[in-house]
Protein backbone atom coordinates (compact mmCIF):
# COMPACT_ATOMS: atom_id res chain seq x y z
CA UNK A 1 0.00 0.00 0.00
CA UNK A 2 1.28 3.43 -1.19
CA UNK A 3 1.60 6.50 1.40
CA UNK A 4 -1.57 8.81 0.67
CA UNK A 5 -0.43 12.27 -0.85
CA UNK A 6 -2.60 14.99 -0.80
CA UNK A 7 -2.54 18.12 -3.30
CA UNK A 8 -0.72 21.30 -2.86
CA UNK A 9 -2.20 24.50 -2.24
CA UNK A 10 -0.96 27.81 -2.78
CA UNK A 11 -1.25 30.36 -0.62
CA UNK A 12 0.11 34.54 -0.72
CA UNK A 13 2.30 35.77 2.14
CA UNK A 14 2.79 39.50 3.10
CA UNK A 15 6.17 40.31 4.03
CA UNK A 16 7.13 43.08 6.21
CA UNK A 17 7.33 46.36 4.04
CA UNK A 18 10.70 47.76 2.98
CA UNK A 19 10.03 51.51 4.78
CA UNK A 20 9.97 49.41 7.90
CA UNK A 21 13.36 48.37 7.01
CA UNK A 22 14.04 52.01 6.87
CA UNK A 23 12.71 53.12 9.81
CA UNK A 24 14.54 50.07 11.83
CA UNK A 25 17.60 50.18 10.11
CA UNK A 26 18.20 53.86 11.99
CA UNK A 27 18.26 52.19 15.26
CA UNK A 28 22.39 51.55 16.32
CA UNK A 29 20.79 50.54 19.71
CA UNK A 30 18.25 48.47 19.93
CA UNK A 31 18.05 47.74 23.88
CA UNK A 32 15.87 50.76 24.67
CA UNK A 33 13.26 49.65 22.16
CA UNK A 34 13.18 45.87 23.20
CA UNK A 35 12.81 46.86 26.79
CA UNK A 36 9.57 48.59 26.24
CA UNK A 37 8.32 46.71 23.31
CA UNK A 38 10.32 43.50 23.25
CA UNK A 39 11.97 41.60 20.11
CA UNK A 40 9.83 43.09 17.06
CA UNK A 41 12.83 44.46 15.15
CA UNK A 42 14.36 41.00 14.35
CA UNK A 43 10.64 40.41 12.73
CA UNK A 44 11.70 43.00 10.26
CA UNK A 45 15.00 42.77 9.91
CA UNK A 46 15.62 38.52 9.05
CA UNK A 47 15.60 37.36 5.74
CA UNK A 48 12.55 36.87 4.10
CA UNK A 49 12.16 33.13 2.79
CA UNK A 50 8.55 32.87 0.80
CA UNK A 51 9.70 29.01 0.06
CA UNK A 52 10.23 28.00 3.34
CA UNK A 53 6.65 29.34 4.44
CA UNK A 54 4.79 28.43 1.50
CA UNK A 55 6.01 24.78 2.26
CA UNK A 56 5.75 24.68 5.85
CA UNK A 57 2.00 25.79 5.36
CA UNK A 58 1.59 22.64 3.30
CA UNK A 59 1.85 20.70 6.52
CA UNK A 60 -1.09 22.24 8.38
CA UNK A 61 -3.26 20.04 9.91
CA UNK A 62 -6.36 21.58 10.00
CA UNK A 63 -7.89 19.54 12.32
CA UNK A 64 -5.42 19.81 15.61
CA UNK A 65 -4.75 22.93 14.28
CA UNK A 66 -1.03 22.16 13.97
CA UNK A 67 1.94 20.83 11.56
CA UNK A 68 1.55 17.41 11.11
CA UNK A 69 4.56 15.74 9.52
CA UNK A 70 5.90 11.87 8.78
CA UNK A 71 5.93 10.89 12.28
CA UNK A 72 5.82 13.96 14.89
CA UNK A 73 4.01 17.07 15.39
CA UNK A 74 4.67 20.64 16.13
CA UNK A 75 2.21 23.27 17.44
CA UNK A 76 2.64 27.10 17.79
CA UNK A 77 2.53 27.78 21.64
CA UNK A 78 1.61 30.62 23.69
CA UNK A 79 4.58 30.33 25.49
CA UNK A 80 7.37 29.95 22.76
CA UNK A 81 5.63 32.70 21.48
CA UNK A 82 6.02 34.89 24.55
CA UNK A 83 9.88 33.48 24.82
CA UNK A 84 10.64 34.62 20.85
CA UNK A 85 8.93 38.27 21.38
CA UNK A 86 10.01 38.91 25.05
CA UNK A 87 6.29 39.36 25.67
CA UNK A 88 4.68 38.07 28.69
CA UNK A 89 1.24 36.24 28.42
CA UNK A 90 -1.18 38.75 30.88
CA UNK A 91 -2.90 36.67 33.33
CA UNK A 92 -6.12 38.37 31.87
CA UNK A 93 -9.14 38.77 28.76
CA UNK A 94 -7.15 39.08 25.59
CA UNK A 95 -8.72 40.67 22.52
CA UNK A 96 -11.99 39.90 22.33
CA UNK A 97 -12.98 42.65 19.10
CA UNK A 98 -15.98 43.90 21.14
CA UNK A 99 -14.43 46.37 22.97
CA UNK A 100 -15.19 50.10 22.90
CA UNK A 101 -13.46 52.61 20.71
CA UNK A 102 -11.15 53.90 22.68
CA UNK A 103 -11.39 58.04 23.48
CA UNK A 104 -9.10 60.62 22.09
CA UNK A 105 -7.38 61.05 25.17
CA UNK A 106 -6.32 57.73 25.86
CA UNK A 107 -5.06 56.87 22.81
CA UNK A 108 -2.88 60.10 23.17
CA UNK A 109 -1.99 58.82 27.04
CA UNK A 110 0.03 55.67 25.16
CA UNK A 111 1.30 57.91 22.23
CA UNK A 112 3.41 60.41 21.47
CA UNK A 113 0.24 62.50 19.70
CA UNK A 114 -1.92 64.90 21.14
CA UNK A 115 -5.50 64.87 21.60
CA UNK A 116 -5.76 67.10 18.77
CA UNK A 117 -3.50 65.00 16.45
CA UNK A 118 -5.69 61.56 17.66
CA UNK A 119 -8.98 63.83 16.28
CA UNK A 120 -7.84 65.00 13.37
CA UNK A 121 -6.00 61.64 12.00
CA UNK A 122 -8.80 59.21 12.35
CA UNK A 123 -9.65 57.65 9.23
CA UNK A 124 -11.69 55.01 8.58
CA UNK A 125 -10.71 52.09 6.09
CA UNK A 126 -13.53 48.98 5.45
CA UNK A 127 -15.30 50.68 8.13
CA UNK A 128 -12.90 50.32 10.79
CA UNK A 129 -11.01 53.77 12.18
CA UNK A 130 -7.49 53.67 12.63
CA UNK A 131 -4.32 55.64 11.37
CA UNK A 132 -2.94 56.41 7.31
CA UNK A 133 1.02 55.10 7.52
CA UNK A 134 1.76 58.11 5.82
CA UNK A 135 0.72 60.02 8.77
CA UNK A 136 2.45 57.84 11.24
CA UNK A 137 5.62 57.63 9.46
CA UNK A 138 5.45 61.58 8.98
CA UNK A 139 5.42 62.10 12.69
CA UNK A 140 8.44 59.12 13.12
CA UNK A 141 10.40 61.48 10.65
CA UNK A 142 9.79 64.46 12.82
CA UNK A 143 10.65 62.60 15.93
CA UNK A 144 14.07 61.34 14.62
CA UNK A 145 14.69 64.63 13.47
CA UNK A 146 13.94 66.32 16.70
CA UNK A 147 15.95 63.56 18.35
CA UNK A 148 13.39 62.46 20.50
CA UNK A 149 14.14 58.43 19.66
CA UNK A 150 11.95 57.47 22.77
CA UNK A 151 8.68 58.84 20.77
CA UNK A 152 10.30 57.93 17.43
CA UNK A 153 10.52 53.68 18.41
CA UNK A 154 6.79 54.20 20.47
CA UNK A 155 5.40 55.31 16.79
CA UNK A 156 7.82 52.45 15.10
CA UNK A 157 6.63 50.04 17.18
CA UNK A 158 2.87 50.80 16.28
CA UNK A 159 3.85 50.52 12.49
CA UNK A 160 4.90 47.36 13.55
CA UNK A 161 2.08 45.87 15.26
CA UNK A 162 -0.41 47.22 12.17
CA UNK A 163 1.78 46.55 9.36
CA UNK A 164 3.03 43.06 10.93
CA UNK A 165 1.86 41.30 13.71
CA UNK A 166 -1.32 42.28 12.69
CA UNK A 167 -1.76 43.27 9.16
CA UNK A 168 -4.64 43.94 7.04
CA UNK A 169 -5.14 44.45 2.78
CA UNK A 170 -5.67 48.44 3.33
CA UNK A 171 -2.08 48.54 4.45
CA UNK A 172 -3.55 50.69 7.46
CA UNK A 173 -2.73 50.77 11.29
CA UNK A 174 -6.57 49.69 12.38
CA UNK A 175 -8.38 50.47 15.90
CA UNK A 176 -7.94 46.56 16.31
CA UNK A 177 -3.86 47.02 16.30
CA UNK A 178 -4.29 50.09 18.54
CA UNK A 179 -6.06 48.23 21.25
CA UNK A 180 -3.72 45.46 20.97
CA UNK A 181 -1.00 48.13 21.25
CA UNK A 182 -2.01 49.41 24.39
CA UNK A 183 -2.62 46.35 26.27
CA UNK A 184 0.35 45.21 25.66
CA UNK A 185 -1.09 41.73 25.73
CA UNK A 186 -0.31 40.72 21.77
CA UNK A 187 0.72 36.85 21.94
CA UNK A 188 -2.82 35.38 22.19
CA UNK A 189 -4.32 37.58 19.87
CA UNK A 190 -1.22 36.90 17.25
CA UNK A 191 -1.40 32.63 17.86
CA UNK A 192 -5.18 33.53 17.56
CA UNK A 193 -4.66 35.01 14.19
CA UNK A 194 -2.25 32.72 12.82
CA UNK A 195 -4.03 29.38 13.29
CA UNK A 196 -7.38 30.54 11.84
CA UNK A 197 -6.02 32.13 8.93
CA UNK A 198 -4.53 29.05 8.39
CA UNK A 199 -6.92 26.96 8.95
CA UNK A 200 -9.23 29.19 6.51
CA UNK A 201 -7.33 29.69 3.62
CA UNK A 202 -5.94 25.71 3.75
CA UNK A 203 -9.58 24.67 3.58
CA UNK A 204 -10.64 27.04 0.61
CA UNK A 205 -7.10 26.21 -0.68
CA UNK A 206 -6.02 29.59 -2.14
CA UNK A 207 -5.50 33.38 -0.92
CA UNK A 208 -3.67 35.66 1.72
CA UNK A 209 -3.11 34.94 5.20
CA UNK A 210 -3.32 38.07 7.24
CA UNK A 211 -1.45 37.14 9.66
CA UNK A 212 1.87 37.99 11.11
CA UNK A 213 4.22 35.29 8.50
CA UNK A 214 7.53 36.45 10.08
CA UNK A 215 6.83 35.19 13.50
CA UNK A 216 5.66 32.35 12.23
CA UNK A 217 8.90 31.61 10.28
CA UNK A 218 11.03 32.47 13.58
CA UNK A 219 9.13 30.08 15.68
CA UNK A 220 9.47 27.35 12.81
CA UNK A 221 13.54 27.83 12.51
CA UNK A 222 13.70 27.41 16.30
CA UNK A 223 12.97 23.84 16.23
CA UNK A 224 15.01 23.08 12.95
CA UNK A 225 18.52 21.22 13.69
CA UNK A 226 21.55 23.27 12.05
CA UNK A 227 22.34 21.19 9.46
CA UNK A 228 18.53 22.09 8.02
CA UNK A 229 19.31 25.38 8.17
CA UNK A 230 23.16 24.97 6.52
CA UNK A 231 21.97 23.20 3.67
CA UNK A 232 25.46 22.29 2.07
CA UNK A 233 23.56 20.24 -0.21
CA UNK A 234 21.33 22.49 -1.89
CA UNK A 235 17.92 20.74 -1.44
CA UNK A 236 14.87 22.58 -1.12
CA UNK A 237 12.73 23.05 1.41
CA UNK A 238 10.47 20.29 0.92
CA UNK A 239 12.89 17.69 0.16
CA UNK A 240 14.60 19.12 3.95
CA UNK A 241 10.95 19.11 5.67
CA UNK A 242 9.83 15.07 3.59
CA UNK A 243 13.72 14.65 5.25
CA UNK A 244 13.02 15.46 8.82
CA UNK A 245 12.44 12.93 11.93
CA UNK A 246 11.65 13.54 15.75
CA UNK A 247 15.07 12.90 16.40
CA UNK A 248 16.33 15.62 14.33
CA UNK A 249 14.26 18.33 15.64
CA UNK A 250 14.80 20.80 18.71
CA UNK A 251 12.00 20.43 20.81
CA UNK A 252 12.87 22.88 24.23
CA UNK A 253 13.47 26.57 23.98
CA UNK A 254 16.19 27.22 26.33
CA UNK A 255 14.00 27.63 29.76
CA UNK A 256 10.46 26.29 28.63
CA UNK A 257 10.64 23.02 29.96
CA UNK A 258 10.61 25.08 33.39
CA UNK A 259 7.57 27.21 32.50
CA UNK A 260 3.98 27.34 33.86
CA UNK A 261 1.85 26.28 30.91
CA UNK A 262 -1.34 27.32 29.76
CA UNK A 263 -3.49 24.35 29.37
CA UNK A 264 -7.11 24.94 29.47
CA UNK A 265 -9.54 27.49 30.28
CA UNK A 266 -12.95 27.46 31.77
CA UNK A 267 -14.76 24.45 31.08
CA UNK A 268 -12.69 24.08 27.05
CA UNK A 269 -10.37 21.09 27.52
CA UNK A 270 -7.95 22.96 25.33
CA UNK A 271 -7.44 26.83 24.92
CA UNK A 272 -9.62 29.26 23.31
CA UNK A 273 -7.98 31.44 21.24
CA UNK A 274 -9.42 35.13 19.71
CA UNK A 275 -7.76 36.55 16.46
CA UNK A 276 -8.41 40.05 14.72
CA UNK A 277 -11.52 38.18 11.87
CA UNK A 278 -12.14 34.80 14.16
CA UNK A 279 -11.37 32.23 16.83
CA UNK A 280 -10.35 29.13 17.01
CA UNK A 281 -9.14 25.72 19.46
CA UNK A 282 -5.42 25.57 19.82
CA UNK A 283 -4.52 22.11 22.05
CA UNK A 284 -0.97 22.51 24.27
CA UNK A 285 -1.46 18.52 25.00
CA UNK A 286 0.06 17.94 21.62
CA UNK A 287 2.76 20.31 22.56
CA UNK A 288 4.27 18.32 25.34
CA UNK A 289 7.64 17.70 23.93
CA UNK A 290 8.05 21.13 23.31
CA UNK A 291 7.84 21.88 26.97
CA UNK A 292 10.47 18.73 28.07
CA UNK A 293 8.16 16.03 28.33
CA UNK A 294 6.67 13.33 26.32
CA UNK A 295 3.17 12.24 25.65
CA UNK A 296 2.51 8.07 26.42
CA UNK A 297 -0.41 7.76 23.57
CA UNK A 298 -2.61 10.25 21.20
CA UNK A 299 -4.90 12.21 23.07
CA UNK A 300 -8.75 11.39 23.04
CA UNK A 301 -10.97 13.47 20.85
CA UNK A 302 -12.66 14.75 23.83
CA UNK A 303 -9.13 16.58 25.06
CA UNK A 304 -8.79 18.33 21.69
CA UNK A 305 -12.37 19.27 20.44
CA UNK A 306 -12.34 21.32 17.09
CA UNK A 307 -13.83 25.09 17.64
CA UNK A 308 -13.40 27.24 14.82
CA UNK A 309 -15.66 30.16 13.85
CA UNK A 310 -16.02 33.64 12.05
CA UNK A 311 -17.30 37.19 13.89
CA UNK A 312 -19.38 37.56 10.91
CA UNK A 313 -20.47 33.77 10.93
CA UNK A 314 -20.78 33.34 14.90
CA UNK A 315 -24.07 31.51 15.20
CA UNK A 316 -23.23 29.45 17.76
CA UNK A 317 -22.37 32.03 19.79
CA UNK A 318 -18.62 30.93 20.61
CA UNK A 319 -17.26 34.03 20.87
CA UNK A 320 -19.02 34.78 24.58
CA UNK A 321 -17.87 31.34 25.51
CA UNK A 322 -14.57 32.29 24.53
CA UNK A 323 -14.36 35.46 26.44
CA UNK A 324 -15.68 33.62 29.57
CA UNK A 325 -13.61 31.21 29.13
CA UNK A 326 -10.53 33.61 29.77
CA UNK A 327 -11.75 34.80 33.36
CA UNK A 328 -10.58 31.11 34.38
CA UNK A 329 -7.24 30.66 32.95
CA UNK A 330 -5.31 27.09 33.99
CA UNK A 331 -2.03 26.93 33.96
CA UNK A 332 0.16 23.48 34.58
CA UNK A 333 2.65 23.43 36.60
CA UNK A 334 6.01 22.16 34.65
CA UNK A 335 6.04 18.64 37.20
CA UNK A 336 1.88 18.40 36.39
CA UNK A 337 3.26 17.90 32.79
CA UNK A 338 5.23 14.78 33.75
CA UNK A 339 8.92 14.00 34.12
CA UNK A 340 11.55 15.63 32.07
CA UNK A 341 12.33 13.28 28.90
CA UNK A 342 13.35 13.40 25.07
CA UNK A 343 11.92 10.06 24.77
CA UNK A 344 8.91 9.66 22.61
CA UNK A 345 6.33 7.01 23.22
CA UNK A 346 5.75 4.27 20.83
CA UNK A 347 1.84 4.26 20.91
CA UNK A 348 2.12 7.88 20.38
CA UNK A 349 4.46 7.60 18.08
CA UNK A 350 2.00 5.16 16.03
CA UNK A 351 -0.60 7.46 16.72
CA UNK A 352 1.23 10.34 15.03
CA UNK A 353 1.98 7.99 11.76
CA UNK A 354 -1.77 6.95 11.37
CA UNK A 355 -2.55 10.79 11.47
CA UNK A 356 -0.20 11.45 8.98
CA UNK A 357 -1.26 8.77 6.92
CA UNK A 358 -5.11 9.72 7.60
CA UNK A 359 -4.39 13.39 6.63
CA UNK A 360 -1.82 12.61 3.84
CA UNK A 361 2.14 14.33 3.12
CA UNK A 362 2.04 16.96 0.69
CA UNK A 363 5.32 15.74 -1.11
CA UNK A 364 6.63 12.70 -2.07
CA UNK A 365 8.83 10.32 0.77
CA UNK A 366 12.45 10.80 0.90
CA UNK A 367 13.12 8.48 3.33
CA UNK A 368 11.55 4.96 3.97
CA UNK A 369 7.73 5.19 5.44
CA UNK A 370 6.90 2.43 7.96
CA UNK A 371 2.59 2.25 7.32
CA UNK A 372 1.21 2.52 10.54
CA UNK A 373 -2.02 -0.14 10.74
CA UNK A 374 -5.02 1.59 13.86
CA UNK A 375 -5.99 -1.13 16.39
CA UNK A 376 -8.75 -3.66 15.51
CA UNK A 377 -11.57 -1.03 16.24
CA UNK A 378 -9.58 0.83 13.13
CA UNK A 379 -8.57 4.01 15.30
CA UNK A 380 -4.94 4.16 16.76
CA UNK A 381 -4.89 4.30 20.92
CA UNK A 382 -5.81 7.23 22.56
CA UNK A 383 -5.42 8.81 25.87
CA UNK A 384 -8.87 8.38 27.87
CA UNK A 385 -9.61 11.22 30.70
CA UNK A 386 -10.46 9.16 33.93
CA UNK A 387 -14.06 10.20 33.85
CA UNK A 388 -14.54 8.78 30.82
CA UNK A 389 -15.98 5.17 31.11
CA UNK A 390 -14.62 2.88 28.78
CA UNK A 391 -16.06 -0.49 27.48
CA UNK A 392 -13.72 -3.92 28.43
CA UNK A 393 -11.82 -3.93 25.00
CA UNK A 394 -10.57 -0.44 26.04
CA UNK A 395 -9.77 -1.16 29.39
CA UNK A 396 -7.96 -4.21 27.76
CA UNK A 397 -5.92 -1.98 25.56
CA UNK A 398 -5.57 0.74 28.10
CA UNK A 399 -4.24 -1.89 30.43
CA UNK A 400 -1.75 -3.11 28.19
CA UNK A 401 -0.34 0.33 27.43
CA UNK A 402 0.11 1.43 30.79
CA UNK A 403 2.04 -2.41 31.38
CA UNK A 404 4.09 -1.38 28.51
CA UNK A 405 5.06 1.88 30.13
CA UNK A 406 5.54 0.39 33.42
CA UNK A 407 7.88 -1.88 32.42
CA UNK A 408 9.38 0.72 30.74
CA UNK A 409 9.88 2.48 33.56
CA UNK A 410 10.90 -0.31 35.65
CA UNK A 411 13.53 -0.97 33.75
CA UNK A 412 15.00 3.10 33.80
CA UNK A 413 14.31 2.38 37.53
CA UNK A 414 16.40 -0.87 37.75
CA UNK A 415 19.35 0.71 35.69
CA UNK A 416 19.24 3.72 38.06
CA UNK A 417 19.22 1.66 41.23
CA UNK A 418 22.68 -0.98 39.51
CA UNK A 419 24.40 2.45 38.57
CA UNK A 420 23.84 3.77 42.50
CA UNK A 421 24.61 0.25 43.91
CA UNK A 422 28.00 0.42 41.29
CA UNK A 423 28.81 3.82 42.18
CA UNK A 424 28.20 3.11 46.50
CA UNK A 425 30.31 0.31 46.24
CA UNK A 426 33.23 2.39 44.50
CA UNK A 427 32.83 4.74 47.18
CA UNK A 428 33.09 2.65 49.87
CA UNK A 429 36.00 0.92 48.28
CA UNK A 430 37.85 4.37 47.93
CA UNK A 431 37.23 5.44 52.12
CA UNK A 432 38.84 1.99 52.88
CA UNK A 433 42.06 2.43 51.07
CA UNK A 434 41.90 6.57 52.42
CA UNK A 435 41.44 5.19 55.72
CA UNK A 436 44.42 2.30 54.97
CA UNK A 437 46.59 5.03 53.47
CA UNK A 438 46.08 7.33 55.98
CA UNK A 439 47.00 4.77 58.89
CA UNK A 440 50.38 4.57 57.20
CA UNK A 441 51.36 7.77 56.63
CA UNK A 442 50.74 8.08 60.83
CA UNK A 443 54.24 8.54 62.87
CA UNK A 444 55.38 5.62 64.47
CA UNK A 445 54.59 6.66 68.57
CA UNK A 446 51.38 7.08 67.14
CA UNK A 447 50.07 3.99 66.00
Amino acid sequence: MMPVRRNTIRLNFVQPPTLLKDLVGRILNTSSFINRHGSLLGLITAKWDQQLISVLTQFYDPLYHCFTFQDFQLVPTLEEFSYLLGIPVLEQTPFTGLEKTPRPEEVAAVLPLTKEEVLANWETRSGVKGFLVKFLVGKANDFWNDLDFKAYEDILALLIYGLVLFPNPDTFISIHAIRIFMSRNPVPTLLGDILPQLYARTARKWGTPWCCAPLLVRWFISHLPKFVLKNEEGKGWARRLMSLTDNDITWALRGLDEVAVIDRCGEYPNVPLIGIQGGISYNPCLALRQFGRSRRVGPHEMLVPHFHFEFQADSDKLRHGFIRAWDRIHKADPHELGPKTSLSMEPYCKWVCIRAQKLGMPYKAVRPIILESPDEDGVPPTDLPPQIPTDFDTMKRSWAQLKEERDFYREKFNEQKRKIQRLTKQLEEERVLNNYINTEKRRPWEH
